[in-house]
């Protein structure tokens, strides 16, 4: 899709023999919210365009900005979308800057940003849950459980601007217990593309009050449905909390040798699957790098050793609950890891219901305390505001030898593109992801053009081996959607008809995760 300015209020418009009626859009739009509510400006938009995508990117750009405040402002838009013939890209607070941001995969679609659907609408402590809107960040939730004294803990990624309900929609993970963030969700209330609301599960009963309370109705279970998609826009979503523990004990074991990974992920392994590790567990790995050798690759990974964890290889490691429980976990974990050569053990603990100010840095993720130092410190290290990311992030198999063999693949691919980027695995029970983030001054075209190069070798190299990524930039939505080709592309066909179903006319966010509506197919 060629792109174009117009005048009017300098806005991106599609060129492809379709372009609809902007400016009665943008006439319906404003009567519907008020024009506070549609951002029309290249001044406003720019904020929801790709942070990252450098100096002269033509590809994703929004046309401009809708931000309902209501449900039923929500269903406004959607109606008159489907009207007219505009593509509509939802984002909640549009802060996913390593694989786009707000920006939409079809150019001169309309941004429909939830940002002021912010209420936290319930906190239930009895019940160990919430009910949000899009718009609650991680820091909101987490103000607010303070605010009123609630004794539940929450799970939160490593940066915390985002949205709980958006991030949970992405398949997000933290690292508290309920860090499979998608797997804590229980119920969900949806925009249709009609207009129609939907609420599923327990919620589809107007007489219970078990919404928040039991993931299940009567029949199919649609939320996953609604994840990563595009078959409607999410409104309220319940999550559940567990309760705030007596005491946390969060730390890594370190290793510094070479050959010391697969040990290590062996070691971890039936540790986390029994429990005696709780929460995510997340494995980083630190570079070593000839300190007579030269090159911005090599300074890049210089720089990098000093903002990353101890060790060659560092697991850090958490444990919550009652104090005596997690002095039995923590006697195991002691005894396993002096049994492993070279490995130490660093162990920090603190109260459950520790203050921010009483929590070191480094250990306020793990410990449920939302924190913007990631960024911080990969800011102060590199390109400070101009540093830009793109994320790789398989999912792989709990094995020493994957880990190692994904270690040096993506080592090599960073090296052949000259770049630097930070390399940690986040363990589940079963599987890690592998979170690469491939890092690069975003005001160089260059730089930028092959750190997306880089990532798509490294996307390449992967599907080969079996392993496709659970997250990705939009420019790679449909490369990795094609990987999953099993009875002739079977999922992604019945995907296509799911979508033919709920949004016949396709107008909302085209190509999210490689799903296109018929005419785009």
């Amino acid at each position: 899709m060629n792109m174009q300015r117009t005048e009017r209020e300098n806005m991106t418009v599609p060129q492809d023999g379709m372009t609809p009626p902007f400016e009665e859009a943008i006439a319906r739009f404003i009567e519907l919210l008020g024009e506070d509510a549609v951002l029309l400006d290249a001044s406003q938009v720019d904020e929801f365009r790709d942070p990252y995508e450098g100096p002269d990117a033509t590809a994703h750009q929004p046309a401009f900005v809708v931000q309902p405040g209501s449900v039923e402002d929500i269903q406004g838009v959607v109606r008159i979308a489907r009207e007219l013939g505009v593509h509509l890209w939802t984002s909640s607070m549009g802060r996913n800057f390593g694989y786009g941001g707000s920006a939409p995969i079809v150019g001169g679609s309309v941004i429909v940003n939830l940002r002021r659907l912010n209420r936290i609408l319930e906190i239930n402590e009895e019940g160990g849950y919430v009910l949000v809107e899009p718009g609650v960040t991680f820091f909101d939730l987490y103000a607010e459980l303070q605010r009123r004294g609630v004794a539940l803990a929450m799970s939160v990624p490593d940066l915390g601007w985002g949205s709980v309900m958006g991030n949970a929609l992405q398949h997000g993970f933290g690292y508290h217990e309920h860090g499979d963030h998608a797997a804590a969700v229980c119920g969900m209330e949806v925009v249709l593309a009609n207009g129609e609301v939907l609420r599923t599960g327990q919620g589809a009963n107007t007489r219970s009050s078990l919404w928040q309370a039991h993931k299940r109705g009567f029949g199919p279970s649609l939320d996953s449905l609604f994840m990563q998609s595009n078959f409607g826009i999410v409104t309220k979503m319940g999550l559940w909390l567990r309760p705030r523990p007596e005491v946390i004990v969060t730390g890594s074991i370190v290793c510094d040798g070479e050959e010391d990974l697969v040990p290590l992920i062996e070691l971890l392994r039936p540790l986390v699957r029994d429990k005696t590790v709780q929460g995510l567990p997340l494995v980083s790995a630190t570079r070593s790098v000839d300190d007579s050798a030269e090159g911005e690759a090599a300074d890049l990974a210089r720089g990098l050793r000093k903002i990353m964890r101890p060790g060659r290889w560092n697991a850090r490691i958490s444990m919550y609950g009652r104090a005596s429980v997690v002095a039995a976990q923590r006697a195991v974990i002691e005894e396993q890891v002096a049994a492993l050569p070279g490995a130490r053990l660093e162990l920090r603990s603190y109260p459950g219901d520790a203050k921010v100010e009483d929590v070191e840095p480094r250990d306020r993720v793990p410990a449920g305390i939302p924190t913007m130092v990631l960024l911080d410190v990969i800011k102060a290290a590199f390109y400070g505001d101009n540093t830009g990311h793109l994320d790789f992030a398989p999912v792989i198999p709990f094995e020493g030898e994957a880990a190692a063999r994904h270690e040096s693949m993506v080592t090599s691919v960073l090296d052949e593109f000259g770049l630097a980027g930070m390399f940690a695995w986040i363990v589940n029970s079963r599987s890690m992801v592998g979170a690469c983030m491939v890092l690069f001054d975003k005001t160089s075209a260059e730089q930028v053009a092959r750190a997306h190069a880089a990532v798509s070798r490294m996307c390449e190299i992967a599907a080969e081996w079996g392993w496709t990524e659970y997250r990705a930039h939009i420019s790679l939505a449909d490369s990795v959607a094609s990987n999953f080709d099993f009875g002739g592309h079977a999922l992604g066909s019945t995907y296509s008809r799911i979508k033919d179903a709920l949004d016949p006319d396709g107008i909302l966010s085209p190509g999210s995760h490689g799903i296109w509506p018929r005419a785009a197919r």
